[in-house]
């Protein structure tokens, strides 16, 4: 499990760095008459690259396994282009090149991104990966801080920033490949009272689910599970896109404030997501109740969504951003080990599969801010934002209900 905590907060300190800093500060610097557009530009493109780069990415993994009995060299070819294409982006001076490079460097670090989270599946027996699902997601809100602060020390010296993070990126993979993969273990008793099997396609009409006589399709409950995250995502990302506007407009904090509280409320999330998903993945393991936490994990959600309609007030917000946090990191964790265990290829592509489905988690991120300001535009405030929020995440709990295989 250090392993995948090591390489997930190297990888997530090169993108963090990037998205947060250094590519606007890069952008700003080949064209500051130009930036708003080049910005949407290249963050689109790359977008656009990941979206549907990850299935192909994920099922090149499965591949790499299955004739090299390993992920690693796949795992260091991926770092190693997107550690270069990373540190080349300090050496671009068009608009069009910024954009070139940064989608390669996308793609190939969605490669690094893809194995990491296949390998929870290769390394850990269902039962077992609701702590290395946590400690990835912990990873990533670290990495992600780290790097911002990182790239936000050297924001006047791009090349060396770009450079840097690219380094820590390389080096993180490579330790991840040095260090000796742990043997599979066997899940201890009382976890997981009903393992899932795997769902290979010599699979007859699937099998009876938890012992109630629900009968699974393949993919039936990677399918409820994927659309529990999908809500779950879209509800999360359209308020924080506006967290900015939100402080400004619905809470009306003092003029020129805002920034500097959305930095404040971004940690005391991030402190409610690094604690809650490293005991969310340990108690989903040690319970078997997958589903169930998933399912209070939406209710949380709700319920802090509910506090900026009634008290509109920043220490509310800050109650809110902590109980967000602490949902965000309970769903990522849960969610991460419950999709790998109703995988439609069972065990034996989880690459594919994993990539499939982040495919559809990054949709939610491209079309909640979108739909957001739609809804803050026709209704012309915020309370509709947070109620429409509040139906996404009642629908995440619904769906995650619906789960059947998993306690």
């Amino acid at each position: 499990m250090p392993r995948l905590a090591m390489v997930m907060t190297s990888l997530y300190v090169a993108i963090g760095g990037v998205v947060a800093v250094l590519l606007p500060a890069q952008i700003e610097r080949i064209d500051p008459q130009g930036k708003v557009a080049a910005l949407s530009a290249a963050t689109s493109i790359a977008f656009a690259v990941t979206l549907f780069s990850q299935p192909l990415l994920g099922a090149a993994s499965d591949r790499a396994r299955r004739r090299l009995g390993s992920r690693a060299g796949w795992m260091l070819a991926s770092a190693l282009v997107g550690s270069v294409a990373v540190a080349l982006m300090g050496w671009t001076g068009t608009i069009v090149a910024v954009c070139v490079v940064w989608a390669a460097a996308q793609f190939a670090l969605n490669g690094v991104d893809i194995t990491a989270s296949a390998a929870v599946v290769d390394e850990f027996p269902r039962g077992r990966r609701g702590r290395p699902s946590g400690a990835l997601a912990a990873s990533v809100a670290v990495g992600t801080a780290i790097g911002a602060v990182i790239a936000g020390s050297l924001a006047s010296r791009v090349e060396l920033g770009f450079a840097l993070v690219a380094a820590i990126a390389l080096v993180g993979a490579v330790a991840f490949v040095g260090v000796r993969r742990p043997a599979r273990s066997a899940p201890r008793r009382g976890t997981l009272r009903r393992p899932v099997e795997s769902v290979d396609s010599d699979s007859r009409g699937g099998r009876e689910a938890g012992g109630r006589g629900v009968r699974r399709s393949p993919g039936g409950d990677f399918a409820w599970a994927l659309g529990a995250r999908f809500a779950f995502t879209f509800g999360q990302q359209a308020v924080s896109t506006y967290l900015l506007y939100i402080l400004d407009d619905h809470v009306r904090v003092p003029e020129g404030e805002a920034p500097l509280y959305v930095g404040a409320l971004t940690a005391t999330g991030l402190v409610g997501l690094i604690v809650t998903a490293a005991i969310s993945g340990w108690w989903s393991d040690r319970s078997g109740r997958r589903r169930v936490l998933l399912v209070v994990s939406s209710v949380i959600f709700a319920a802090a969504l509910l506090l900026p309609i009634v008290a509109p007030v920043l220490p509310v917000m800050f109650a809110y951003a902590f109980l967000q946090g602490v949902a965000l990191g309970m769903h990522l964790a849960v969610a991460g080990a419950l999709i790998s265990e109703v995988l439609p290829g069972g065990d034996r592509r989880p690459g594919r599969d994993l990539g499939l489905a982040n495919t559809a988690i990054n949709g939610a991120q491209a079309l909640a801010p979108l739909a957001a300001g739609g809804i803050v535009v026709v209704s012309g405030g915020y309370q509709a934002l947070f109620a429409s929020a509040i139906l996404a995440a009642l629908l995440s709990a619904a769906l995650a209900w619906r789960v059947r295989s998993i306690g």
